[in-house]
């Protein structure tokens, strides 16, 4: 026998019938968080930047909400539960989620570079094919309208199906890191957006639209080619449609606690509203400030809460998601309490953003663990789709509503919105809590079907 040491055998991680060693392992997460820094970038733009191109062609209020909140809610509400069911079904050498990143990604990447250039391409319109027939603006507020909802349509396969391809290709035991990470990557592309694009939108709209989605479609398309799936045993027999529909519904919705959650978690949902659309014309319309000077505030925040990510996610495994869920709620409404009477300037503006991006770190933090603690295991995108259904039903009511809000009573009844739908969304919360507690610190057992 050889005295020569024998050299340690390599160690490897495994998800599904996947096997990394160290490096795979490491590799697998530089593309995803890669993917998802330039996800991030994409999905940045029509929320962010659609209402102040939107606004700079008079459309109102109600017709931003109607745009950028209502029809994708809507959109998401039929297509959501057909695609993520698609999707698990779905078997090909690509895997049963690739395929679908791979063949919408370019889509997704026209429909932005068209939104952004939908002013020009709409005066175009206006000064050739529709001349003398409508106003100027009127064709542009229609062209970036039907780019805008080409986009949802398309990009509804690519934001459904990335979420879950991460359960399909991490090992389990390194799924919470992953997450922290992805959190911490994602905070870094808001950064990057509110320092480098908000403050160039008004004069280089098209630019910078066309220069991130080229970057996602490029990187995008490369992740979904670096990053490979397993094998996946054939799905289950389907059974009948009507079958399937009333499952679906009897497991979801047949119990309190889960339909307290559902509702719970669509009303802060809800309560993001009119400051994901209204924020920065509240600071640029009704505080006077530029634009360099919004984006600076916005990427501060984004900072703060790229350095409070993990600390926090440790603290929401320490004292359980749902607890720092619920502590989330209550530090939001004190803020905007806050913010209401205080943000009235740059400096108490800078402040207020401070302290309620402080907040919805918590809540942010903690809302995908809360749902892997207390959703089914084994029916986890099932009942992920239902959550998403309820969201979507009251985001398409409050979208509009919403820009209808804003027009009747001004943008600093943003925080108004915010404190209302958070104070009834941690009242829901609060049930669920009672009903947790009640049953052991633990969600009830759902029957199959």
């Amino acid at each position: 026998m050889s005295d020569a040491p024998q050299p340690d055998k390599v160690k490897c991680y495994r998800a599904g019938t996947l096997s990394y060693t160290t490096f795979g392992l490491v590799q697998v997460f530089v593309w995803m968080l890669w993917g998802d820094f330039c996800f991030t970038l994409m999905e940045a733009l029509i929320p962010s930047l659609v209402p102040l191109s939107l606004k700079m062609h008079n459309a109102t209020n109600t017709q931003i909400g109607l745009l950028v909140g209502s029809i994708p809610a809507a959109i998401n509400f039929i297509l959501n539960p057909i695609i993520s069911t698609s999707s698990d079904r779905t078997r090909s050498r690509w895997g049963r989620r690739r395929p679908y990143l791979l063949f919408t990604s370019p889509f997704v990447a026209l429909f932005l570079i068209l939104v952004g250039w939908g002013p020009e391409i709409g005066a175009w319109l206006a000064d050739g094919l529709f001349r003398e027939r409508f106003p100027v603006e009127s064709v542009v507020i229609g062209v970036i309208a039907v780019f805008a909802v080409g986009f949802q349509l398309f990009n509804m396969f690519v934001a459904s199906v990335f979420y879950y391809i991460f359960a399909d290709v991490v090992p389990q035991q390194f799924i919470g890191r992953f997450m922290a990470l992805f959190r911490v990557v994602g905070t870094a592309a808001s950064f990057v957006f509110a320092q480098f694009a908000i403050p160039h939108a008004r004069l280089h709209m098209g630019l910078i639209f066309t220069v991130i989605a080229l970057i996602y479609l490029v990187s995008f398309t490369l992740m979904s080619i670096e990053v490979k799936e397993g094998e996946y045993p054939p799905p289950e027999p389907s059974p009948g449609l009507l079958h399937q529909f009333r499952s679906y519904f009897r497991e979801c919705f047949s119990i309190s606690f889960f339909r307290w959650m559902f509702f719970g978690a669509a009303l802060n949902n809800a309560s993001m509203v009119c400051r994901n659309m209204f924020n920065l014309l509240f600071a640029t319309e009704s505080l006077g400030l530029t634009l360099k000077q919004y984006g600076h505030v916005v990427a501060v925040n984004s900072l703060i809460a790229f350095l409070l990510f993990f600390p926090i996610g440790c603290l929401v495994d320490r004292f359980h998601p749902l607890r720092m869920y619920i502590l989330g709620g209550v530090l939001i409404i004190a803020a905007n309490v806050f913010g209401f009477y205080f943000a009235a300037d740059y400096a108490s503006f800078y402040i207020t953003m401070v302290l309620i991006g402080l907040t919805y770190v918590v809540q942010t933090a903690s809302g995908l663990p809360m749902l892997v603690a207390l959703y089914p295991h084994d029916r986890y995108g099932q009942f992920s789709s239902a959550g998403a259904m309820v969201s979507s039903v009251l985001l398409i009511l409050a979208n509009a509503g919403g820009g209808k809000f804003i027009d009747l009573f001004g943008y600093r009844y943003i925080f108004v919105w915010d404190f209302a739908f958070t104070l009834l969304a941690t009242c829901s919360m609060l049930v669920v809590y009672r009903k947790w507690r009640k049953n052991g610190n633990r969600a009830p057992e759902v029957p199959a079907g």
